[in-house]
């Protein structure tokens, strides 16, 4: 079975033609030197991150918060208040 396209005779007759997309021109994309550097500055972005990243998870977890304790000042005994005993002090919370 012959291609359609091929003739025995010889004859120049219709020639195949490539299809609409592969005819079309394609858009031509300019690289500047300031797209380049703004990957560059995306790509530093990204390794900052990760370096925070990898420096958090060696770091470990946090260790949980203590309970406020009760504290006895011995430094500086007011005289007043020597006749009612040890004078405790507890920590402000900020919460």
């Amino acid at each position: 079975m012959a291609s359609p396209h091929v003739r025995s005779n010889g004859a120049a007759g219709p020639r195949p033609q490539l299809p609409a997309f592969c005819r079309s021109r394609r858009p031509v994309v300019m690289v500047t030197a300031s797209s380049i550097a703004n990957l560059r500055l995306l790509v530093l972005l990204g390794l900052v991150f990760q370096l925070s990243t990898l420096l958090l998870l060696i770091a470990g977890p946090v260790p949980p918060l203590l309970s406020p304790a009760t504290v006895t000042n011995h430094f500086r005994p007011d005289p007043s208040s020597a006749l009612n005993g040890p004078v405790t002090a507890s920590p402000i919370s900020d919460r």
